[in-house]
């Protein structure tokens, strides 16, 4: 079949995290695998997304109108406006990534008799407010066909919403897999005199309340006076300035807060743990990266965090918010070199037999046949 079926991307965001590059690499792996479905990227103009595009050779469309897209009272206006320009633009299927976007979005994919695909990254827009259900559930009359990135945020917006099987599914977020199988104890554990080398604690995501990073900086800092070790932190965003607080005179010496970094598998690789304490998650995609590069993990014990992190076989679950916990997991994997490296070898066969890029992304594929009636 030729390539005539256009999938638009729509997405609204502020800070670019894992959502945004699974929907960029999404993009990039239908380019590469099908010539049945063109990807088309819809934006507000987003730097972040404009580069990624440009980068990959994406058809992008900046969307020319916002005003009436944040308010719920005026989501109308948008799906009217909204589904003239899907129409200008011949898409033939929708796949919003977001709350926003999707609920925003589902009106006008309504409007233009074009199936709508809406994949939820997380959970806490309804946690934060249980009353936005009933948006979703309108976004399901409109036809949205749901897609949640874990189990068990598959299971909450069931219970929660009541979404029935037709209404909603699951597809992991696929990363690409480093096939190599390092030995990071014989690269990392000794310098170059013998002495015991600097144990290098990492953490990568955007820097906001729910990410718990001040926690982080708070259980390293109570064991960096006793222990070789230095923290990393990757990532930007609204919390920099009380995270820099928290970590006092240890900035700088100890503690890095590094911005945003292009080339992060250098970073995990050159690591040898990586910590992760959100309140919420979907499927972290920062996770799935660490394993992948065969590193430890310590997560905390929420959303879709079990699903990759099996306690005690590639990594360490600890209750969210739980200092101590955290800081006794750190502890423990500061000092056992052989639990950092049995847990980083049996991570990385994680991530090769569950979330490999290919067969997660083809999935959507699969779904998109199925929905615009193809075969496959």
């Amino acid at each position: 079949m030729a390539k005539n079926m256009r999938i638009g991307h729509f997405i609204e965001t502020g800070i670019a995290g894992g959502a945004e590059q699974v929907m960029i690499d999404l993009c990039r792996y239908t380019e590469e695998q099908t010539n049945t479905f063109t990807p088309v990227v819809l934006h507000f103009d987003h730097p972040w997304i404009r580069e990624q595009c440009e980068k990959y050779g994406i058809e992008h469309v900046v969307i020319p109108f916002r005003r009436h897209f944040k308010s719920t009272a005026r989501l109308p206006l948008f799906a009217l406006e909204f589904a003239k320009f899907l129409k200008v633009q011949r898409i033939d299927l929708l796949h919003s990534h977001l709350f926003g976007p999707i609920t925003g979005a589902a009106g006008a994919a309504a409007l233009s008799r074009i199936p709508h695909v809406g994949t939820l990254h997380d959970v806490y827009m309804l946690k934060e407010k249980t009353a936005r259900r009933y948006i979703l559930k309108l976004a399901r009359l409109f036809g949205t066909k749901f897609v949640t990135v874990s189990k068990n945020m598959e299971n909450y917006y069931r219970q929660i919403c009541g979404f029935n099987d037709s209404a909603i599914t699951t597809i992991y977020n696929g990363i690409e897999i480093d096939n190599s199988d390092k030995n990071r104890e014989n690269s990392n554990s000794q310098n170059t005199s013998g002495s015991t080398k600097q144990i290098v604690v990492i953490c990568v995501g955007r820097l906001i309340k729910l990410k718990n990073i001040d926690l982080i900086v708070k259980a390293f800092s109570s064991l960096s006076a006793d222990r070789n070790i230095r923290l990393e932190i990757l990532g930007e965003g609204p919390e920099h300035e009380s995270i820099a607080n928290e970590a006092g005179d240890l900035l700088n010496k100890t503690v890095f807060l590094r911005g945003v970094q292009k080339n992060v598998d250098e970073w995990l690789s050159e690591a040898d743990i990586f910590v992760q304490f959100s309140t919420t998650e979907g499927l972290s995609r920062s996770i799935l990266e660490a394993i992948s590069t065969g590193l430890p993990v310590i997560a905390s014990n929420v959303g879709g965090n079990s699903e990759i992190v099996r306690d005690r076989e590639n990594g360490i679950l600890v209750e969210s918010e739980n200092l101590a916990e955290l800081t006794s997991a750190l502890e423990e994997l500061v000092t056992n070199s052989e639990a950092r490296q049995k847990y980083g070898k049996y991570g990385q066969n994680v991530a090769r037999k569950y979330f490999s890029r290919s067969a997660c992304n083809m999935k959507y594929l699969h779904l998109y046949c199925d929905l615009l009636k193809l075969v496959r």
